[in-house]
């Protein structure tokens, strides 16, 4: 599910001379790949999959991930090459309340659980 992705990502390291963010709680790291020129939300540094990505002609030049305020697109569930840009909503940005954020992911989770 793409709700595993959601939540908060803390600086835990470096690569490809950009910054990597580790989920809080989750498996998944955010991090530059020079390959593919391309933000990338996965489970393992380095690799080309991912859940989402950013490849847009900003995301080669952007040091910091709140640099991308858009761009953001998101893997199809049963494709490994079919990449998504229909949802307005999908963003990462700075945080400055993360118990808010939390609590408002928590919910999110419940209800896909629910459905």
């Amino acid at each position: 599910h793409q709700s595993d992705v959601l939540g908060v990502y803390r600086m835990v390291d470096t690569y490809n001379d950009r910054p990597v963010y580790k989920q809080e709680g989750g498996e998944n790291y955010i991090y530059y790949s020079s390959a593919s020129s391309s933000w990338l939300v996965g489970t393992v540094v380095g690799h080309q999959y991912g859940w989402l990505r950013n490849s847009s002609t900003a995301a080669s030049s952007a040091r910091w991930l709140p640099d991308l305020s858009s761009g953001w697109e998101y893997r199809q569930e049963d494709s490994l090459s079919s990449w998504q840009g229909d949802d307005g909503t999908l963003r990462i940005e700075s945080l400055r309340d993360v118990e808010k954020v939390t609590e408002l992911i928590r919910d999110i989770k419940n209800a896909e659980e629910i459905d």
